[in-house]
Order: structure tokens, then C-alpha cells, then sequence
């Protein structure tokens, strides 16, 4: 099973035990200030444990000051950050994993802010929040110099090699891309000058960094930019040139510029589909005779299997799949593939990295605290737990429970795993989330757990089973505010609508512009009905991932939707919705035949009152505790049946 993806590879002269590679991400968990930590180790070790060949680190920066990425991120500035390299390195060697370091400057995607300093670019182009200066040709030379001293650091560690980040806008690529890069003098122009940063900087690590050390570069092959920009043909010659410099391998990936037309292409939300980009890969393939790495929002091992089989690429680079189960490598490895816990594309993980807070997963709530979540006590001795309810705060809770020795009997009232999970899978292009519960299944069919499905855990019956602790994750109900009219005929939940329980007659109207409320108009808009999205706030989908919404937004564009915004609702009839303008009271009323309500939800509070009176320590978790999103549900779950003590 899965003999391509678990044959071993070279890189130059480093052997890999696989063909995985974990490719860059960001984690906010290392040093404040640049630098390794125990966290960052315990994070890096999980995913070395689990079985992966290559580990390709996150940022790591060369230079304090503008050369700063992010508060808490790797360094490899100066002789005090080599012995913290060298214990990741050791960490990471004990299993067999290699290891090189992403060596980076932000350039023009910088912050003033992070780094003290003002950004500084190829040339002046504004790519974020600040302008960059454009850096003089002395400049130039010196950070080149810390590049090449970034690489000689890691290298004294026992680092297998070093990426150099030359992708997505940042510094390097400010050089290579002729979209950022207006330089008139020798670093910029015709393709050889805008080359001339990055080939030097291979210059003095090769001349540097020899016996058998691993040099590649992270490029965006495709910018979405054009001619203005480099496209894929364009970066097929950059490949082969820097073949020709010496370099080992190319990382592929794309976009990640400001201003290109695919916004979503360098961290794709859940809708885009699996190796949608393999064709760059593949396409780079042709021009070199060196490994190619596909980075390609592989989340299943069959996928990496048959990008492997196909050639397009010669190593596949799992990315956030790592994230959502450090374990991947193993489990596809000993035929356990369908217990791997998948990524489903929310992007919970890149929302908390821009916010400046440490990385978090939807689907794994240890990521980030391998350290805070290393060793849960094994004390249960077979005594009973009742969890009420079966989504993912119930499965996650009762997974660790298990693990800990104590015997679940888990209720829930469906026939099927994964409470409200099995509604959010049917909006469009949420097969994900389905593969989620599948594996989540998959999971609890592996212990002990005694499930009581399609069966209502009463105070009574829950009683008889003289249990130690309870879990109330019984989730949550559609919020129905006091609006007159709003229990008319013509009114529908979004659940109604997803679930096909509705039968929609003409113009629908939408009242909330969250999550489900997009979702839900996605599914009208495409049975054909006329849809407007009514909400009370001045955007749609507040607090929802930039990317995530763009993506929504652009699907949506495709049928033309009606959005009226801050506008609340005071009243529904048979004919419509009255509604009421937020900043000056103005009344409007628009006509249609189908409310649809998507205002969220409030959690099951007649449940958790009866147990709690009957079993006041009871432990509330998920939407039964608050409604939020699956990142809480599964971190609340996991929190307190961790230090739960009956």
C-alpha cells in the first residue's frame, strides 16, 4: 500500500526515508523574539514521531529589524541561535526525519510593528498595510551576507540543508517578480538581473556550505499576475537557471502576491479540490533533472500516491494535513488511513497566525500545546463517563476519555457520528467535512467507547449507569428571536434548507450573513431561486477568514445575489420582510415568498438544565456551552476531559 509515497527519495546527497515532506507553516509558537523554545521542539517532534521523511521548517529569519517576519518565529541570525537549532535537529533526527530550514526575509510583506523598522523591499511597491523602501545596492550585499550566514548557522546545527523562501511576495521574490520588482539598475530589468539576489546568495552557500549539505528554493512558479508578473512559463526558466547555479531542488507553489486575480491559490479554503495545481508541478518537472517537491492541498494519502504514480513530482509536500494529525505519515503507513484525522480547509489555523496568536486546529486541539497535552493521566479504571451527544465536542471528549481508561457510553439521538457536522457537509464543495466525520468514526470504532445511538439519554437512564463524570454536549438549536411573524408558514431554518427538509417556493430572503447563511444562499442560489441576504452589520460574513470569504463572495457573484445590509428586521409577513435601516431607522420592505433563518444558534438549554441539576458537576462542552465554531467545540472538549478527575 502506498509504495511510491513510502519509497525512499534523495535530495543531493540526503537520503529520505519517504516521500513526504512537511512543507512550511507558520506556528507563532517559537521564541519571543526569534529563537527555539520546548514548545516549538514538542511540535516539530510530533510530526517527526508520526512518520514524516522531510521536515521543512517555518520561517526562519536571518535578520532582526526588517528582516522580522513574525514575533515568535525561528532564527538563524548569529552564534547564539546554533545550539537551539541543533536540539530541533537532534529532536527531529531521533526518528529518522531530515530537516531543512526555510531561510527568509519578509521584504515588503514586513511590519514595522514586528520588526521596529521600516520595511524594505526590491523596489517601493506596497504589497500590505505599509510601503516598503526600496534597498540600496550596499543593503542588497548585506542581507545577502545573512542569508549566507543563515545557512552556515543552520548547517553547524546538523541541519540536512536549507529553503531558501523565494515565493509569495517576500523579499526574494520582491527581486524575481517583475510585478514588485522596478529596479533600473543591475538587480533589476531583464530576467538574469532580476536572478542577480537570489543566484549570489547561492553563490556564497555553495561556496560555504559543502559536504553533501541541501540547498533548494520555495518559488511562486504561477503569480496570477500575467505578464506583469512571472506565470508559469517564466518560472520554468528561472528553474532551469537555478539548476544551473547548483541548487538540489525546487519547492512549488504559487500566488501569495497582493494584486494577483487568485487570491485563495497559496492557502486554499475547503472548496478547492485536491493537486488542483499539480499541473505546475509537473510542468516544472519537465525543465529540470533535480526533485521536484508538489505542493499541491494534498489532504489523503491516496492523492499523494497517485501525484507520485502520475510524475508529476518526485516528493509531496503535506502541509496542513500535519497540522490536523502529526500521526499522518504512520497511519497511512500501517493501512490505518481512514483514521486520519483530515483537514478540512477553514483555515482556522492561518486566521490565529495573522492575529499574532499561536496556531490552532480545528480538528486537533493539541496543536500548538504538544507539550501541555503530552501525557494525560491514565486513571479511569474502567469507571463509567456518560457523554450526551454525538459531534465533535461528544467524539472528542469521549476519545480521550477512552484513552484514559474510563468506559463511555456515549448517547446521541441520530443514527450517525458528528451532530451538526452532518448538516454543515451539505453546503457546496464540503465533501471535507464528511471525510472529517468519517475519519472521526473510524476513530471510535477503533476503542471501546459503547455508543447509544438513535437513543435519548435521559436523566434517569443516564442515573442507572451510577456514572463518574458527565459530558453534556447535547449542542445547540436555531436562535429564533421574538420577530413577529417569524413562525409564519413561510419561514424555514437553514438546517431545513441544507438538509433538503424544505420546500422552497420562489424569491427566498436570507436573514444572517454568517457562515451558514452564505452557505445556505450558495445552495438556493444554485436551485434557482432569486436570494437576497439581509443582515444587521455593514459586511457579510464578520469574522470569518479573508480568504474563506473571498472565496464565498466569488462563488456567489456567479448567480448575483441581493445583499442588504445594516438593516435589521422588525417584522415578517406572507408577502415578506420588513425591514428597518440601522443608521437612520428608514423602513423598507422587500417581497418574497421563503425566509430562511440563519441567525445562529443558541445552545439545548432545557438538556443541560436537567443534567446539571441532577448532576451539578457535569462538564458542558461544545455548542451546549456556547455556539461557536468546530475550533471550540473540539478545544473545549479536549480541555476539560483532560484534567477531568472523577
Amino acid at each position: 500500500m502506498y509504495e511510491r509515497l513510502f519509497s525512499p527519495g534523495r535530495i543531493g546527497r540526503v537520503e529520505i526515508k519517504n516521500r513526504v515532506v512537511m512543507a512550511p507553516m507558520g506556528t507563532g509558537i517559537a521564541a519571543p523574539g526569534g529563537g527555539v523554545n520546548d514548545d516549538i521542539i514538542a511540535y516539530y517532534e510530533a510530526r517527526a514521531k508520526g512518520g514524516v521523511g522531510l521536515i521543512e521548517s517555518e520561517l526562519c529569519r536571518v535578520l532582526d529589524g526588517a528582516g522580522a517576519a513574525e514575533p515568535c518565529q525561528l532564527a538563524a541570525r548569529n552564534l547564539n541561535d546554533v545550539a537551539g537549532l541543533a536540539r530541533l535537529t537532534d529532536t527531529v533526527h531521533k526518528y529518522g526525519t531530515k530537516i531543512f530550514f526555510q531561510l527568509h526575509h519578509p521584504g515588503g510583506q514586513g511590519s514595522s510593528a514586528i520588526g521596529g523598522e521600516p520595511i524594505v523591499a526590491a523596489s517601493a511597491v506596497k504589497t500590505s498595510s505599509e510601503a516598503p523602501r526600496a534597498l540600496e545596492v550596499d543593503e542588497i550585499t548585506k542581507i545577502e551576507s545573512a542569508f549566507i550566514n543563515g545557512a552556515i548557522l543552520t548547517k553547524m546545527a546538523g541541519a540536512d540543508g536549507v529553503v531558501l523562501h523565494g515565493a509569495h511576495g517576500y523579499l526574494i521574490n520582491s527581486f524575481l517578480s517583475p510585478y514588485l520588482n522596478k529596479r533600473t539598475d543591475e538587480y533589476g530589468g531583464n530576467l538574469e538581473n532580476r536572478m542577480r539576489f537570489l543566484l549570489e546568495i547561492i553563490r556564497g552557500i555553495r561556496e560555504q556550505c559543502e559536504g553533501g549539505f541541501a540547498l533548494g528554493v520555495r518559488l511562486s512558479v504561477e503569480e496570477f499576475l500575467g505578464k506583469e508578473g512571472n506565470d508559469l512559463e517564466e518560472s520554468c526558466r528561472i528553474c532551469e537557471r537555478l539548476e544551473k547555479a547548483g541548487i538540489d531542488f525546487i519547492d512549488v507553489s504559487c500566488g501569495g502576491i497582493p494584486g494577483g486575480n487568485e487570491v485563495c491559490a497559496t492557502i486554499e479554503p475547503g472548496t478547492y479540490e485536491q493537486c488542483w495545481k499539480r499541473y505546475m508541478a509537473a510542468e516544472v518537472k519537465k525543465h529540470v533533472n533535480i526533485p521536484v517537491i508538489a505542493v499541491c492541498n494534498i489532504k489523503e494519502p491516496d492523492v499523494a500516491e497517485q501525484i507520485l504514480e502520475d510524475g508529476c513530482c518526485d516528493f509531496v509536500g503535506v502541509a496542513r494535513g500535519h497540522l490536523a494529525d502529526p500521526e499522518w505519515c504512520n497511519k497511512a503507513q500501517e493501512g490505518k488511513a481512514e483514521t486520519i484525522r483530515k483537514c478540512i480547509g477553514c483555515l482556522c489555523c492561518f486566521q490565529e497566525i495573522i492575529n499574532y496568536r499561536h496556531v490552532k486546529c480545528a480538528v486537533n486541539p493539541k496543536l500548538g500545546r504538544e507539550r501541555e497535552f503530552e501525557n494525560p493521566k491514565h486513571n479511569g479504571e474502567g469507571r463509567t463517563v456518560a457523554v450526551i451527544g454525538g459531534g465533535p465536542a461528544g467524539i472528542e471528549a469521549s476519545l480521550l476519555l477512552d484513552r484514559r481508561g474510563f468506559h463511555v457510553v456515549l448517547f446521541d439521538t441520530a443514527k450517525r457520528l458528528g451532530g451538526t457536522l452532518n448538516v454543515a457537509d451539505k453546503g457546496v464543495g464540503k465533501e471535507k467535512i464528511t471525510r472529517l466525520v468519517d475519519g472521526m468514526i473510524a476513530q471510535v470504532s477503533a476503542t471501546d467507547i459503547e455508543l447509544r445511538m438513535g437513543e435519548e439519554a435521559v436523566v434517569e437512564k443516564v442515573k442507572a449507569l451510577s456514572p463518574c463524570g458527565i459530558f453534556i454536549a447535547c449542542g445547540a438549536t436555531a436562535l429564533i428571536p421574538p420577530i413577529p411573524g417569524i413562525k409564519g408558514k413561510n419561514v424555514v431554518t437553514a438546517e431545513d434548507v441544507l438538509m433538503r427538509r424544505a420546500q422552497l417556493k420562489g424569491d427566498c430572503i436570507i436573514l444572517g450573513s454568517g457562515m451558514t447563511g452564505l452557505e445556505t444562499a450558495e445552495v438556493v442560489l444554485k436551485a434557482g431561486h432569486r436570494t437576497t441576504i439581509v443582515d444587521m452589520l455593514p459586511e457579510i460574513g464578520q469574522g470569518i477568514s479573508f480568504i474563506v470569504i473571498f472565496d464565498i463572495k466569488r462563488r456567489l457573484a456567479e448567480y448575483g445575489p441581493i445583499y442588504i445590509l445594516g438593516h435589521k428586521v422588525s417584522e415578517i409577513t406572507e408577502s415578506g420582510v420588513a425591514l428597518v435601516r440601522v443608521n437612520d431607522n428608514e423602513k423598507v420592505f422587500v417581497s418574497s415568498e421563503t425566509i430562511i433563518l440563519a441567525l445562529g444558534v443558541r445552545p439545548r438549554q432545557d438538556v443541560v438544565k436537567a443534567f446539571k441539576t441532577a448532576f451539578p458537576d457535569a462538564h458542558v462542552i461544545g455548542d451546549a456551552n456556547r455556539g461557536a465554531r468546530i475550533l471550540e467545540a473540539t478545544q473545549d472538549a479536549y480541555g476539560q476531559a483532560f484534567v477531568f478527575e472523577s
